[in-house]
């Protein structure tokens, strides 16, 4: 009889195993452009050089955020919608996992949309890349602007030329 009961138990096991791994998969699928918005906070300096849910270290000077379930590497544009302020930065954790909130911006990406002074605030935020490669842009980006924003970043951004319109605006 426990053979039996211990056969069911694994089955059960193995089966809620493979619904975990179906959902996460399902879960992971996301479309350029796609908007979202809710309240954001940032990982404080004391986090610093812990390993995130990808493996690698946090550097509060790269620019980062934690997000639930999009898929490491995915790119998001984070914009301070009173100051029109944004950033973007590159999942590489999981989280925030406290109720209400939908990022956990690096120090530096919290600095530049000015959330250090308030700790948590609402933003609006756009996916605009995967696997560390930006493939839609905001009106009027250079190539310059996003070099400018990822030197200090440690992991390699990819950043494809931008069309000729754009070019033509950062000479005029």
């Amino acid at each position: 009889m426990d053979l039996r009961k211990n056969s069911i138990l694994k089955y059960i096991s193995f089966t809620f195993f493979l619904l975990l791994l179906s959902a996460n998969l399902h879960a992971q699928k996301l479309e350029i452009g796609k908007t979202f918005k809710g309240k954001c906070s940032y990982y404080g300096k004391k986090f610093s050089g812990r390993r995130t849910a990808s493996g690698e270290r946090l550097n509060n000077r790269d620019f980062t955020c934690a997000h639930k379930f999009f898929p490491f590497g995915t790119m998001i544009e984070v914009e301070n919608p009173i100051t029109k302020q944004w950033v973007v930065v590159r999942v590489n954790d999981r989280g925030p996992f406290t109720k209400g909130r939908v990022l956990d911006l690096s120090y530096e990406a919290a600095k530049t949309v000015g959330l250090l002074q308030k700790g948590i605030m609402n933003v609006n935020a756009k996916v605009v890349g995967i696997d560390g490669e930006i493939m839609l842009f905001r009106d009027g980006s250079t190539e310059d602007n996003f070099q400018e924003l990822f030197a200090k970043d440690s992991m390699q951004v990819i950043v494809p030329y931008l069309p000729e319109t754009s070019v033509k605006k950062k000479k005029n």
